[in-house]
């Protein structure tokens, strides 16, 4: 699935250049969320499990395919390492999620 920054995010009012510090605090566009639950077929979790959790399965850093769920945090984290600038427009900035 490949989508533009502007289609997971919702932006400032009036602002289209991002810093990796400013996209990570922006807020997910809802819409999105369930697009990336249905395109995985796993659950969407609002609140984020403890990262010393005994169960590998949950770290943010195993891909989208083979969680058992996911969080906000799991989808920034994966935009983050994915993407390698520093600034980023967010309406032609392309990311995939395989």
């Amino acid at each position: 699935m490949t989508v533009t920054l502007s289609e997971i995010f919702v932006k400032k009012s009036g602002t289209s250049l991002y810093s990796r510090d400013e996209l990570g605090s922006l807020t997910l566009k809802k819409e999105f969320i369930k697009r990336l639950s249905h395109y995985y077929d796993i659950p969407y979790m609002m609140r984020d499990t403890k990262e010393n959790n005994l169960c590998y399965a949950n770290s943010s850093t195993i891909r989208f395919a083979y969680k058992p769920s996911f969080s906000e945090k799991d989808i920034v984290f994966h935009l983050l390492s994915s993407l390698e600038q520093d600034t980023f427009d967010i309406n032609s900035t392309v990311v995939t999620f395989v």
